[in-house]
This record gives C-alpha cells, structure tokens and sequence, in this order.
C-alpha cells in the first residue's frame, strides 16, 4: 500500500518546485548552468490547492530575483503531475517526490509589473507559458526596451524565438515608438 503524503509536505514540495523553476529563459534570467537562483516570493496570502494543481499568491505580490522583478495583486501558479517515464531515474523517494512535479504556466493578474534587465513590461495581466518560452501581456499591455516602447491591447512576446505580436483595440491602434540611427549625413 501506497503512503499518502501530508498535506504539508505537498506544499513544501509544490513550493520547491516553484521557487528552482520560477520564470524560466527570457525574463527570468535562468541560470545556465543548473545553479539555483535565488528568489524571493511575498504576498498577503499563499494558497496552494493539490486538488487544483496550483498555487496562488495574493495580494500586493512581488518576486524578486538577480536581473528579474515582478509586481502584481494575484500571481497564480498552475503545477502539472509528470509522468513516471518523463522523471529522471535513479533518484532516492524524496528526490523522486520533487521531481513529479512541474509548473505549466504562470498568470499575474492586476497592475502587472515585470523588469527583466533593462526590458519592462505593464499590463491588466501576463500569462506565461513555460515549455513554450511564451509571454502574453493583455489590458493595456506595454513592452519598453532602451529607446523602443510598444503599446497595444495585447502583446504576445516569444523569448524563444524571439519574436514580437502586438494587438490593437477597436479604439485604438497599436502604437511603437522606435529610436533609430540617424542617417548617413545628418546632422
């Protein structure tokens, strides 16, 4: 017979999961050489539910790593169970217990903040798909980077590919503003 695990100890376990795999390539500043990459999680209130697979963090949230900061009213973290044969082998239970656990995505919803070096990032909401290396920024949603600033309705970044989709709304158009090289003779 199976041992069931402690409500507790899932949360702990989720929490792990979330803190070493947080805000991977792109705005995340994900360490390439498997070092662990501190960060710092605070809310009014945490919410995990094994039930629902998630973690939600609520109220004035903000995360904070090297190079990356986050601000948001609610951070909700949904977790996906990897099956047995996608888990690395050779691990003791414990190890094995960390490694069922993965996170899909990652919504912040109100007041959306995101700095990731010198790139920032504002919107109602921001979505981000993990395995898809995949930003949604929508309300409202702006990207500025240097000089340039993009603003649209919403604006889908993939930090993959890097590529850029941005989406106007019936009332207003999307809108760039772009600092370009002067040319060849001006002055």
């Amino acid at each position: 017979m199976r041992a069931r695990l402690s409500l507790q100890r899932l949360f702990w376990l989720a929490f792990s999961v979330l803190l070493a795999l947080f805000l991977v390539p792109g705005w995340s500043c994900a360490a390439e050489d498997d070092e662990a990459i501190p960060t710092r999680i605070t809310a009014e209130r945490l919410r995990y539910s094994h039930r629902d697979h998630q973690i939600e963090f609520i109220g004035d949230v903000r995360v904070d790593r090297p190079n990356f900061q986050l601000r948001s009213e609610r951070l909700v973290v949904l977790l996906r169970t990897l099956p047995r044969e996608a888990r690395p082998e050779g691990l003791s239970p414990e190890q094995d217990m960390e490694a069922q656990v993965d996170i899909e995505k990652m919504i912040a919803l109100g007041q959306v903040f995101l700095k990731h070096e010198d790139r920032v990032g504002h919107g109602d909401m921001a979505t981000y798909w993990v395995d898809q290396g995949v930003l949604r920024l929508e309300g409202n949603a702006r990207v500025e980077e240097g000089g340039t600033r993009l603003e649209g309705n919403v604006i889908t970044l993939n930090v993959e590919e890097r590529e850029v989709d941005v989406q106007g709304r019936t009332d207003r158009r999307v809108e760039g503003m772009f600092l370009l090289p002067r040319e060849q003779g001006a002055r």
